[in-house]
């Protein structure tokens, strides 16, 4: 079975908030799923720990937080 995170355990690790690991996940910069038999709205975004090291790995290569932060804000602007 694949070990997976909450978005509070995957932003704790990043030093990010929740809300951006759960804007990272909508924009498709991680992969994460709804957690339950009936995933809907309000059930809680799961990710693989694959995902943690992968992410860490991006961040430490392409200009850090800051850059993945940057690019998630023109994303939402974007969509606005």
């Amino acid at each position: 079975m694949i070990k997976k995170l909450t978005t509070y355990e995957f932003a704790d690790a990043l030093g990010v908030s929740r809300d951006t690991v759960e804007r990272w996940v909508k924009l498709g910069k991680v992969k994460g799923q709804k957690k339950g038999p009936f995933p809907g709205k309000t059930s809680p975004i799961v990710i693989p720990v694959s995902e943690l090291a992968r992410v860490k790995k991006l961040m430490k290569t392409s200009g850090g937080i800051a850059k993945m932060v940057q690019d998630v804000r023109t994303a939402v602007e974007w969509n606005d």
